[in-house]
């Protein structure tokens, strides 16, 4: 029988592989709830080491932050409500994206942009709030990876300006974040998809449970940070702002303006 939690019954749209309240009752989902802080962290760090002085990517890193934290009440309390917090921002935090990385790399009209941005992405949001259940669930999806493939495109354009701007080292930002993606993408198909193999229960083939979606928000974080710092260091190509790459231990990659 399952421990009930503070919480009460679980009203998301979407209960993920960890066991429910299994280290306290006020936290329904342990480690997916801590590992949430890691989406925190770099939401912080994009708006605090933004060399660029656009504003539009401080505000792109305060959304992930907010990303961050709606994913820990989410997890947390596996309330429809909370889920809300964790998913609406995520399609914001990409439509900042989307906007920074199209304004830049084409001659539009920034205001027609924004406002074509915000339109969809307030639409979107009501028609994800409006649904429930599994329909619910496929609709973020569709929404959210549509627009993570756009991104995707954009910032391989920026890789292939700075690979012409003999700019190697940081245009290889995009195949690390692409491949941390990739291995996150693989971590949450297997935590969603083969759960009953992998969870420690009694059809699992594993005597304990892999935590595989904490670790998707880990991966992710460190794909989403290669990312933004690509399209950092795209930005100021683009503007003429003398840049150097730097890491921090050897992993975490920012742009330190000259």
């Amino acid at each position: 029988m399952a421990p009930v939690g503070y919480w009460g019954d679980v009203t998301s749209s979407v209960d993920w592989c960890e066991e429910n309240y299994e280290w306290t009752p006020y936290i329904a989902e342990f480690f997916n709830s801590w590992s949430s802080i890691a989406m925190i962290v770099l939401g912080e760090a994009c708006a605090r080491m933004n060399p660029t002085g656009y504003n539009a990517f401080t505000l792109l890193g305060r959304s992930i932050t907010v990303v961050g934290i709606g994913s820990w009440l989410f997890h947390a309390t596996l309330k429809y409500s909370m889920q809300m917090t964790d998913e609406l921002p995520m399609l914001w935090s990409i439509s900042i994206a989307c906007y920074i990385a199209v304004t830049s790399q084409y001659k539009v009209n920034n205001s027609r942009v924004k406002h074509m941005l915000i339109l969809w992405t307030l639409f979107v949001s009501v028609m994800t709030a409006g649904f429930s259940g599994k329909a619910q669930f496929v609709l973020f999806q569709a929404s959210f990876n549509i627009l993570s493939l756009v991104m995707a495109f954009l910032c391989w354009r920026g890789k292939r300006d700075l690979e012409n701007s003999q700019m190697g080292h940081v245009a290889a930002l995009f195949s690390a974040g692409i491949k941390w993606y990739l291995a996150a993408a693989v971590i949450w198909l297997t935590d969603t998809n083969l759960c009953s193999y992998i969870n420690g229960l009694d059809s699992s083939i594993l005597p304990f449970n892999m935590q595989l979606h904490a670790w998707w928000h880990v991966l992710a974080s460190l794909g989403l940070v290669y990312l933004v710092v690509l399209l950092m260091g795209h930005y100021c190509l683009l503007k003429g702002i003398a840049f150097k790459l730097r890491y921090i231990l050897g992993v975490f990659p920012y742009i330190h303006a000259e």
